[in-house]
């Protein structure tokens, strides 16, 4: 699917986190773009993060209402591609 009709996509993570550098890598390499929210420092981030998952593990890929916590690279291309 060509990026200007894929949905919007957005990744969850906090500063520092060596998973949310390679989510980042992975969403770069596939061409994906993506929003990042910060829930270390942006509580309502952290909130929005939290009603879609119900944990605080990072990264999370969310994509039409749906998200995704650490997921494996075949389930996130699923998701996503």
């Amino acid at each position: 699917m060509p990026a200007r009709e894929r949905q919007p996509v957005t990744l969850y993570v906090v500063p520092n986190c060596p998973l949310c550098a390679d989510a980042r890598a992975w969403l770069r390499r596939n061409r994906v773009d993506y929003t990042e929210r910060d829930v270390m420092n942006d509580f309502g981030a952290r909130r929005a993060m939290y009603r879609l998952t119900r944990q605080n593990l990072v990264p999370v890929f969310e994509s039409r209402g749906r998200a995704l916590v650490r997921p494996a690279d075949e389930e996130l291309k699923e998701f996503l591609l």
